[in-house]
């Protein structure tokens, strides 16, 4: 199972049956050993097969495998040999505890070894009969059995071992390579989809918001012209209110003028009619005084107003965009989850 860490694939617990089609890799091992003409076998990051062994010879197979001592000396050939390539970072070739020429190809992503495919149990030479006695004793078969054994093994030429490493350890890393970009491609058009997903949310909250403050504004563009409105009626009360400290005014004079005439008599409603007068004067200051006032909330008002349309067009506009927006983020993720389903199939 392939392990993600911070949206990255975690390397160190990455194995070859995560990027490898284990039976393709199988497939292509066993037409590898029977045209080369030899053994092969992969393992992975800790010496396990994972392929069955295509074509070994009965010397490896029918005797150095029969027993737990030939079993554990060839595991620790393998571990030797895929260690050994690792140093190299290419095939390395040597002879095995039995005497046969191996070699092994390693599997590397990123630096990281996975696995090692290994292959020979070939000859480049007529067998050495001591040498092969030798080994027999040490995990005690038959040491004729294993000598007729080894002399069964083909002899190959030295190029040719070192052309089936180099062939195995291309074709087996860009199978490997090619599945890990796989996984990788997934795993960003993953990331991609959902991070358009969040921005699509966000975009839409955004234009929500868009929207609320455009209709706030257009909300308070129209108040703004009903406050207009009673200005000017405020405007049309203090010149009624004007007219009549006129007329008030003019009452007062003619009432002083007819007390005037009077004489003695008239002195009380002198009185009255000089009240009179000077109530209409100050009425008059206080219009004009309102009226001064009126004239500067209106000014501020078209002022107001003003902006307020210049900002109700921005709002429109950035709504209008942010729609827009949306629309696009929502068709980006779309795209990234039709990338996602694409390279999964």
């Amino acid at each position: 199972m392939v392990s993600i860490t911070n949206e990255k694939i975690d390397l160190k617990k990455l194995e070859i049956e995560d990027i490898i089609d284990i039976p393709t890799l199988q497939k292509f091992l066993d037409n590898f050993a029977v045209g080369m003409n030899c053994a092969a076998v992969s393992v992975n990051r800790t010496g396990q097969e994972i392929t069955k062994p295509s074509h070994y010879r009965p010397f490896c197979s029918d005797y150095i495998h029969s027993n737990a001592i030939g079993d554990s000396r060839c595991a620790d050939c393998h571990s030797y040999f895929g260690a050994e390539s690792v140093k190299l970072g290419k095939p390395y070739i040597g002879k095995c505890h039995a005497g046969l020429i191996d070699f092994s190809a390693p599997i590397i992503i990123q630096g990281e070894l996975l696995g090692t495919v290994l292959g020979g149990q070939v000859l480049d030479r007529t067998p050495d009969e001591s040498a092969i006695r030798q080994v027999a004793r040490e995990i005690e078969l038959s040491e004729d059995e294993l000598y007729n054994a080894a002399k069964r093994i083909d002899i190959v030429d030295s190029k040719s071992i070192e052309a089936a490493a180099e062939v195995l350890f291309i074709v087996v890393n860009a199978l490997a390579q090619e599945g890990y970009s796989r996984i990788e491609t997934e795993l960003l058009s993953t990331n991609l989809a959902n991070n358009f997903v969040e921005i699509s949310k966000t975009v839409e909250i955004l234009a929500e918001s868009a929207q609320t403050i455009t209709s706030n504004q257009q909300d308070l563009y129209s108040e703004i012209s009903e406050i207009r409105t009673v200005t000017k009626e405020i405007e049309q009360v203090l010149n009624s209110i004007s007219k009549v400290a006129d007329t008030t005014k003019l009452i007062g004079l003619n009432a002083s003028i007819e007390a005037a005439r009077l004489g003695n008599d008239g002195r009380v409603f002198s009185v009255v009619a000089s009240k009179i007068q000077k109530l209409s004067e100050n009425t008059k200051v206080t219009t004009m005084h309102i009226n001064t006032l009126n004239s500067k909330i209106n000014e501020k008002i078209n002022s107001t107003e003003l902006n307020s349309r210049k900002t109700l067009e921005i709002t429109e506009d950035q709504s209008a965009a942010m729609e827009e927006l949306s629309a696009t983020a929502q068709n980006s993720a779309e795209l990234a989850e039709r990338l996602r389903t694409f390279i999964e199939s």
